[in-house]
């Protein structure tokens, strides 16, 4: 009978100890859940944001520009920035980066609009995952995107007209247009300024326009197959890098001095023909200005300050006589988001 009782008092003590310690691995584990969440966090701030860059073309001089732009500004910011994109145009494939990147939870994504659907799919699904969309160079309007940061490009088309326009000072003109590519929504734009302010002066017509697919030799060719059938063609406009350098060699080759050309974007040849006077004036953009701003954005969204909407970044005019900045300046507008 005494054995019993003893074994019922060590079970009593062994139910209350085991009690005591349920209860003391209970209240460590509510102290923990409540210290790991300032720990997870502290760490998350030790750790660089991951930002991914993607470009219309991967080694296109314009877009290692405005990837030279944002890295100087991610290293600002403690940021770290994943650039890529196409080896060739192909919007198809800047949707697949674009998902690609969301799907790797990526903590926020440059992208260049290229009104495409499936992109801008892609762009609300990011919001929805609460990651940032930024579009440089060319913007994704209808989209849920945070901001865009670029070069207002139907006005830069508008101000290549005004050129035209001055130049040729009520004379007759026939003139021939070069985009880098069809598919590349900020020419298409460029051309559209064009022709709105061409079409107000009937001296004036665009005789043809083609494409060049981002190649000098292209841009060469097209330019010189423009001439052969537009033989009265006495302007050529560039809208994209390498345009204006292949326009002015086939001018050389055909119609040495006889047309006026316009390009685009500050590549040495171009400031060389410039000089020369192969080429009479380029639009020039500022692609590392994009890039640096679309970070400084990111940072202000992050830290939850204001970020603007629209930043347009100037555009500046260089021919023989001067460098002055256009009428194209860069401005800010819209709300915090």
């Amino acid at each position: 009978m005494a054995n019993r009782r003893w074994n019922i008092g060590i079970l009593l003590l062994l139910a209350i100890f085991l009690a005591v310690l349920l209860q003391f691995f209970v209240a460590s584990q509510n102290i923990r859940k409540l210290v790991l969440p300032s720990e997870t966090g502290s760490g998350k701030e030790e750790t660089k944001r991951q930002i991914v860059l993607i470009s219309q073309e991967i080694d296109n001089p314009f877009w290692r520009s405005v990837e030279q732009g944002a890295r100087e500004a991610a290293s600002q910011f403690g940021m770290e920035l994943q650039y890529t994109g196409p080896y060739r145009i192909n919007p198809e494939e800047q949707v697949k980066l674009l998902q690609k990147a969301i799907a790797a939870r990526a903590d926020a994504i440059i992208v260049q609009g290229i009104g495409d659907a499936g992109q801008q799919q892609a762009i609300a699904e990011a919001d929805l995952l609460g990651i940032p969309i930024i579009a440089v160079d060319t913007d994704e309007p209808s989209s849920s995107r945070l901001s865009f940061i670029g070069t207002d490009n139907i006005a830069a088309g508008q101000e290549t007209g005004k050129l035209i326009i001055r130049h040729s000072d009520g004379e007759p003109g026939v003139i021939g247009v070069l985009l880098g590519s069809d598919l590349a929504a900020s020419q298409q734009l460029r051309l559209e300024g064009l022709r709105s302010v061409i079409k107000e002066h009937p001296q004036l017509t665009v005789a043809e326009v083609r494409a060049s697919d981002i190649s000098r030799l292209q841009a060469e060719q097209q330019a010189e197959e423009m001439l052969r059938m537009h033989p009265e063609m006495n302007y050529m406009v560039g809208f994209s890098s390498l345009d204006g350098i292949g326009i002015a060699q086939a001018v050389k080759r055909l119609k040495p001095g006889a047309v006026t050309i316009y390009a685009f974007d500050d590549l040495e040849e171009t400031l060389t023909g410039i000089q020369q006077g192969s080429i009479h004036a380029t639009m020039v953009q500022q692609p590392f200005r994009m890039g640096y701003e679309a970070i400084a954005q990111l940072d202000r969204h992050f830290k939850g300050r204001k970020v603007h909407e629209q930043i347009l970044t100037p555009i500046q005019l260089i021919d023989q006589k001067k460098t002055t900045s256009s009428s194209v300046s860069g401005q800010s507008s819209g709300g915090s988001r």
